[in-house]
């Protein structure tokens, strides 16, 4: 499962500094990464973000890497780190690749557990919109916040499906909502996991750790 890299990945990400995009472009106005190649989308997502350059290019290399048979290494996978203008939190971008170098799928993390989100304020809080208006960008042109906050409270959320794990005196919550149809032909799917030690009942855990993410395809 990819969400469970995605996870570790953002849990243990390391801060950088690079200055904002000068001049951002609007998240939106540009193709996007969903059915870009992965030279537009990190292109796009240059424009309105700051990303970490130098772990940017090593992915971006290895990108075409092959075993000594010719297979390729890492599955078409590149991970991007980047930072939204005014925001201090980092955002772990998983995209995707087909054999023709587009991306096929991409996968970020947000900033709280959208199940408990019911208000603009606390959506806002999330980054659901500044994510996904940068990864679909004119393929849902005329994206509008409140519009795609309705469409998670109203179509996402009664498709969200839970599942309990005991690890042996370690417990694991995953929630999750897999490819609802959104626009411009683009599915969306969030995943919540919730880890905890303690009794069975989460709201009494002790040490709980909470991840969330979606997928667009």
């Amino acid at each position: 499962m990819r969400w469970l890299r995605l996870c570790g990945l953002a849990l243990g990400i390391v801060a950088y500094t690079h200055p904002a995009p000068a001049n951002a472009a609007e998240p939106g106005d540009g193709p996007g990464c969903l059915g870009a190649t992965v030279e537009e989308c990190v292109r796009d997502l240059r424009a309105t973000m700051s990303l970490d350059e130098g772990f940017l290019a090593s992915a971006m290399a290895r990108r075409h890497q092959t075993d000594v048979n010719g297979r390729p290494l890492g599955g078409g996978l590149v991970t991007v780190y980047a930072r939204i203008p005014g925001r201090m939190n980092q955002f772990v971008i998983l995209l995707q690749l087909g054999p023709d170098d587009r991306v096929h799928s991409a996968e970020s993390n947000l900033l709280l557990n959208l199940i408990e989100a019911h208000t603009e304020e606390l959506y806002d809080q999330s980054a659901l919109y500044d994510i996904v208006s940068r990864l679909v960008g004119r393929r849902c042109a005329g994206i509008r916040k409140l519009d795609l906050y309705r469409f998670f409270e109203n179509s996402v959320k009664p498709r969200i499906t839970q599942q309990q794990e005991d690890l042996g005196g370690r417990y694991r919550l995953v929630s999750h909502a897999a490819g609802v149809p959104y626009c411009g032909g683009v599915t969306l799917g969030y995943t919540n996991l919730l880890q905890w030690r303690g009794g069975k009942n989460p709201a009494a855990a002790a040490k709980r750790t909470q991840f969330s993410s979606i997928e667009l395809q």
